[in-house]
């Protein structure tokens, strides 16, 4: 039994434990703009790669190799506009280039997410043993958009984490991954806080 219980704990909870930490470290350097965040990124998505492949969301184990391939993209984008401030701006002046969208974008970008989900979840649904196919793909297509708000610095990629996190609580509870539940649930705390304090450096 104890042998058992060690085994799951191996090949799952310690993966994923490792994971949730790096995935927080993560978002917590982006609220404040670090472009260490994406290191951190690097690491945990690679894991859950694996970790959600293992618990048949097909889709979020996708989402995590698009989240390795932007987060050397993010590494790459935050590094020339660091410097470009060094070369052009005062020791003072801030180094954010923060942007808004219209809301027209923001009503175009939600309907292609939409289609998108309604397309991979039922081919999922039709042609595959994915968990949840349709709220996996929903919650995958949204994470695609929010991520390239990020590296672009788009002020409402965090509104649009807010409701992902929210949603992405119920979906890993029902699959049992409880720390990652728990994860998605500082998550909603912490796009707060981004939100908050992006709209005040942007302002």
């Amino acid at each position: 039994m104890l042998l058992d219980i060690w085994a799951e704990l191996s090949v799952y909870s310690i993966p994923e434990i490792i994971a949730v930490l790096a995935s927080l470290t993560y978002v917590i350097l982006a609220t404040r703009e670090h472009r260490g965040c994406w290191l951190a990124g690097i690491i945990g998505s690679s894991i859950y790669v694996i970790v959600f492949f293992q618990y048949k969301l097909y889709m979020d184990s996708a989402l995590n190799i698009f989240y390795v391939v932007m987060a050397v993209y993010g590494w790459l984008m935050w590094q020339n506009r660091q410097s470009k401030v060094d070369m052009l701006a005062a020791a003072t002046q801030s180094k954010t280039t923060i942007k808004e969208w219209r809301c027209t974008k923001h009503i175009n970008a939600i309907a292609l997410t939409i289609l998108l989900s309604a397309l991979s979840g039922y081919y999922l649904d039709n042609y595959t043993d994915a968990a949840f196919p349709y709220l996996d793909s929903l919650t995958t297509w949204s994470s695609f958009l929010a991520t390239w708000m990020v590296v672009n610095k788009i002020l409402e990629n965090w509104l649009y984490w807010i409701v992902i996190d929210a949603a992405s609580i119920y979906l890993y509870i029902n699959k049992e991954l409880y720390f990652t539940a728990l994860l998605f649930g500082l998550y909603v705390i912490i796009a707060t806080y981004g939100y908050l304090h992006w709209k005040k450096l942007y302002q």
